[in-house]
């Protein structure tokens, strides 16, 4: 790299050279317009730089409005109630109404008690699989099932089969969620088998 004192020598050789006071203004003029352009250049490349930035940080956001609404809305997770908890009787009967509850575990005519683990399995796996619905349902419930836990208060839940689609809810609660066509179908031919049997039951 040349030092300063070389680059003056260097100005003040060429500045030696013939030339006409035209060439000289033009060349003065190149070099001031290169001068003026590199500012110019960062100028630009900064605030594209800016935009990218805020671009990225909207996306960003975007994402996370989204997502916390996604989870707000969801509410309360189907997999919380049951859970990994044992299963030690299950009491499934026909519903008379939405607000009163027929399997509340006394043995009668009209109800089933199951202990079985491919039905635990089965309900288990439609609950934990459930997810909310903003289905409007006017139809009355199909069945009443209280899952006695093992440790833990029993489950009271309302299922509906509307139009081979399984809903269910809790008895202390009015959200509604509904179980895959898979999962849903399985555990709507237990139900039914288990229906029944109660149906034959003298």
């Amino acid at each position: 790299m040349k030092s300063s004192f070389e680059s003056d020598n260097s100005f003040r050789e060429l500045g030696r050279i013939p030339r006409s006071q035209k060439q000289k203004q033009e060349s003065l003029q190149k070099i001031l317009s290169g001068i003026e352009e590199k500012p110019k250049r960062k100028k630009a490349i900064f605030p594209r730089f800016l935009s990218a930035a805020a671009v990225m940080a909207a996306c960003v956001m975007f994402a996370f409005i989204i997502f916390s609404e996604d989870s707000i809305t969801r509410g309360s997770s189907s997999s919380e109630m049951l859970g990994n908890s044992f299963i030690s009787q299950t009491t499934i009967a026909f519903s008379e109404t939405e607000k009163s509850f027929s399997a509340d575990g006394k043995y009668t005519a009209e109800t089933a008690t199951v202990k079985d683990p491919k039905w635990e399995s089965t309900a288990r796996n439609a609950i934990n699989s459930a997810i909310p619905a903003e289905a409007v349902i006017d139809a009355k419930p199909s069945y009443d099932i209280q899952f006695i836990l093992k440790g833990k208060d029993p489950v009271k839940m309302k299922v509906w089969n509307e139009q081979g689609k399984v809903y269910f809810k809790l008895m202390d609660s009015e959200e509604i969620f509904s179980v895959p066509a898979a999962e849903g179908a399985i555990f709507m031919e237990y139900l039914e088998a288990i229906a029944q049997s109660i149906q034959n039951t003298p």
